[in-house]
């Protein structure tokens, strides 16, 4: 009768303590960022959470919170350098607020090619400036890599082949030194507009021209309000996905191991999928006739114009860091 008793009190506690168990093994990480549900990015970044629970079997969750619900992508990233984040996928630029040398990446016409870009970013060359990221701020890369696409001109009725046909255009850029030096170099006037206000600017020719990836230009319908798209692929736009020193590094090693094997699926599949998107969506923007493509412009004329740039630019980035990365990139290009 005694043990009889006793089974059901047994049973008790033997629940109280898996559950206690099961709760403390369980951690939530919040991954907030700006892009909208539908967006390949967001859908990517979904189906990244929904694979690290399955494989973790629950042990680790992430939210996802887009739509710049947590803030925008400056926010963000203080909230991830403070912890109050835990996830966040801010474009490389971006992070020029902490390491001004990751605006480097984004030098115009300086890769060949995606290959290229994301060897160097991925290697040695960049390694010093990951490691600053880290100790100064916090952050480390669950990837280095979220391809966004090349960057192109498109303005209002000026068909832009040369430097010289930009000169006293007003042209929209996003607020950032790399930027507004670029466009000054080709003798047009930058002109720093936020994001969600570019559309109505061009519609009511606040400015004359604006650039942007392909799946963005199509995305947001600039091509029906801009006459000329000018193939300049001037500046290559990559993203990253970061977390929280801290919030990696209280996980097991399998989890740490996890986030970073799914960040990099994401990211080879967002690379494939972008890229595709880059060709279709510029044939649909052909297809629509509502803007003439300029598909051959002088790129070496433009490039020329870099030089004084990359002078006024490299003291902020820093001289060692950027002529490393130029180092590595001739290496690279000399096939040692």
């Amino acid at each position: 009768m005694r043990l009889t008793r006793s089974v059901p009190a047994l049973l008790t506690a033997l629940l109280a303590a898996f559950l206690t168990t099961g709760a403390a093994a369980q951690t939530v990480l919040r991954f907030g960022h700006a892009n909208s549900p539908g967006e390949i990015a967001h859908d990517l970044y979904k189906e990244f959470a929904d694979n690290v629970t399955r494989k973790s079997g629950g042990q680790l969750t992430v939210r996802v919170f887009p739509s710049e619900q947590l803030g925008k992508e400056v926010d963000l990233l203080q909230q991830l350098k403070s912890g109050a984040l835990d996830i966040s996928s801010p474009s490389m630029p971006t992070l020029n607020s902490m390491v001004p040398a990751f605006e480097m990446p984004s030098a115009p016409f300086l890769w060949r090619d995606w290959k290229e870009a994301e060897t160097v970013i991925r290697g040695p060359a960049m390694e010093p400036i990951w490691t600053e990221l880290r100790d100064r701020h916090n952050i480390v890369p669950l990837t280095k890599i979220w391809y966004w696409g090349w960057r192109n001109f498109t303005f209002g009725t000026k068909e832009v082949r040369r430097p010289e046909d930009m000169a006293g255009l007003k042209v929209r850029v996003p607020e950032s030194p790399i930027w507004v030096e670029m466009v000054r170099g080709f003798g047009a006037a930058p002109t720093p507009i936020p994001f969600g206000e570019v559309y109505t600017a061009l519609q009511q020719k606040t400015v004359d021209g604006q650039e942007n990836p392909i799946p963005t230009i199509f995305s947001r319908k600039f091509y029906e309000v801009q006459g000329v798209l000018s193939m300049s692929r001037h500046m290559l736009q990559n993203n990253t996905i970061l977390i929280n020193k801290n919030s990696m590094e209280k996980l097991k090693p399998e989890l740490q191991k996890l986030l970073i094997d799914e960040a990099a699926a994401a990211s080879a599949k967002n690379s494939e999928m972008q890229q595709a998107r880059e060709v279709s969506m510029l044939e649909d923007i052909r297809k629509s006739g509502r803007i003439k493509i300029i598909d051959n412009p002088d790129r070496d004329a433009f490039a020329a114009r870099m030089t004084p740039v990359y002078q006024r630019l490299e003291a902020r980035w820093g001289s060692e860091h950027w002529k490393r990365v130029r180092a590595e990139i001739d290496r690279m290009r000399s096939g040692k």
